[in-house]
């Protein structure tokens, strides 16, 4: 994941499920030289212009950097060529997006192969926030996103905006959002089990029956079968939601956002850290007040998956962290623990 996101990793393997190798400080060192030569267009007005890898423990499908001149910052984000178009699609509908959801401004669009793979980029605002993950009193924020989310489910502009989707049901949304990705990231974790010492062939196979499972379930719901017509993000975590000291929020990473989607998707991300806390019962109810029972019952599947998913793709991560050695210890470690603790948890709960 990017984080605890569902970004989909197409474009970040190869055939053989090796990722692209990164130097890092040769990679901050190219974009700063463009930042430089690009320093007009960005709004700098200096010429000392730094740049600094974001960590992304969750993947490397893209990159994203600080730039800065010590006066202005920017944050740039670089996608390989499988995921441009989602990109694209995000810089279509981006003063839409800024101006109704507190989504960063675009500052400009980056049509040239700074990394190589990467053949496109967006730049935007820097915003001085922290993630909702760090802030003192997340409650405070809790609602109003909610209330946010639930204006983007049901717009009636973006899809005026961007190209439709082929149809499809609320169960294809699913599987798309998990059980698709779940199957990539198996396939990876085959290729590469020697990497994985901590992963046992049982297990392995228990989470292809596992994830079957779960889509016969899905299947089989008359709530999923339902055309899907929510606006969603796809990737409403805590670490996508910026606030500062004053309760301001922006929302980020817009770039899975889809106009065939499930609401229910989007609130269980967001929801994920308040599910079966003490607090859990006032926003189940909140939740379908504002988006309805059925949305309510997906969401419980949704859960479900969300677990499976820290059981699964974290596994993919940490294989990938061979090819980043400057971030490899760090998050191979931290997707260890993912895994180790969801593993045990989704045992617990549902078998």
């Amino acid at each position: 994941m990017k984080g605890e996101n569902l970004t989909k990793r197409t474009g970040s393997l190869n055939k053989k499920g090796q990722a692209m190798r990164m130097d890092l400080l040769l990679a901050e060192k190219r974009v700063m030289e463009w930042a430089t030569a690009c320093s007009d267009e960005l709004g700098f007005r200096r010429s000392s212009i730094e740049a600094a890898y974001i960590w992304n423990p969750g993947g490397f499908v893209n990159q994203s950097y600080r730039i800065s001149d010590s006066e202005t910052v920017r944050h740039v984000k670089f996608a390989q060529a499988a995921k441009a178009p989602f990109l694209k699609q995000w810089a279509a509908i981006s003063e839409y997006l800024t101006e109704h959801y507190q989504a960063p401004s675009l500052v400009l669009e980056v049509n040239q192969e700074i990394l190589p793979g990467y053949p496109y980029g967006l730049v935007f605002e820097f915003i001085e926030g922290k993630p909702l993950s760090l802030a003192a009193n997340p409650q405070s924020v809790i609602q109003n996103v909610l209330e946010k989310l639930n204006q983007l489910h049901t717009d009636k502009e973006i899809p005026k905006l961007i190209a439709t989707e082929q149809a499809c049901s609320y169960s294809d949304a699913f599987t798309e959002a998990y059980i698709t990705r779940f199957e990539e990231d198996l396939d990876i974790i085959r290729s590469e089990k020697h990497q994985l010492n901590f992963v046992t062939d049982k297990s392995l196979a228990w989470f292809s029956t596992e994830v079957d499972a779960l889509r016969e379930k899905v299947s089989q719901m008359p709530s999923f079968q339902k055309q899907a017509t929510d606006i969603v993000h796809n990737d409403i975590n805590w670490q996508n939601i910026l606030v500062n000291d004053r309760d301001d929020f922006w929302l980020i990473d817009w770039d899975d956002l889809t106009v065939n989607g499930d609401a229910a998707m989007d609130y269980s991300v967001f929801l994920w850290p308040l599910y079966q806390t003490k607090d859990w019962a006032f926003w189940k109810e909140y939740v379908s007040q504002l988006a309805g029972q059925e949305v309510v019952e997906r969401m419980e599947f949704y859960f479900r998956a969300k677990l499976l998913d820290d059981v699964i793709d974290v596994l993919a991560d940490y294989i990938e962290a061979e090819n980043v050695p400057e971030v490899k210890e760090k998050t191979q470690k931290r997707a260890m623990e993912i895994h180790l603790h969801a593993y045990a948890e989704y045992m617990k709960r549902y078998v």
